[in-house]
């Protein structure tokens, strides 16, 4: 027995070196849950194909001058830095339709998605890269 434990202290290293590592993957994994707690972000390609679907809306939480400037076809436009307003106008939605949010860059409508799931809603999609990386028709 006591040849085990001078071969575990002997190596006691590896098992540091192991603690560390699956820490550091944990905390990797956590991150990427919290980030994925609003919603999905989405590709150009794929926020178009379900833009065509039915129960579908199209949501752009940038400001109204931004909107005026140019926006996604068919998008609805609710101000999310106006928050209490953002939040008045969003809980009048259908819950159960897919919501494709979108702002410039990404961080508005990451903002306006975790603001939607505490008001329950649960189909949430993000453009990836916001308006800003959008190539498609505009308005």
């Amino acid at each position: 027995m006591s040849t085990i434990l001078k071969e575990i202290k002997s190596n006691s290293w590896i098992f540091i070196a192991a603690a560390i590592m699956l820490a550091g993957l944990c905390g990797s994994v956590c991150v990427q849950a919290q980030d994925n707690l609003a919603g999905k972000t989405i590709s150009q390609k794929k926020f178009e194909r379900l833009s065509k679907k039915k129960n579908a809306v199209i949501l752009d939480v940038r400001t109204t001058d931004e909107y005026k400037a140019g926006h996604i076809p068919h998008a609805t436009q609710i101000d999310v830095l106006k928050k209490e307003e953002f939040k008045a106008q969003i809980s009048s939605l259908d819950k159960n339709k897919t919501y494709l949010v979108y702002c410039r860059s990404g961080k508005r409508s990451k903002d306006a998605m975790n603001i939607m799931k505490e008001l329950g809603f649960t189909k949430l999609f993000d453009l990836n890269g916001g308006f800003s990386n959008w190539t498609g028709a505009k308005e």
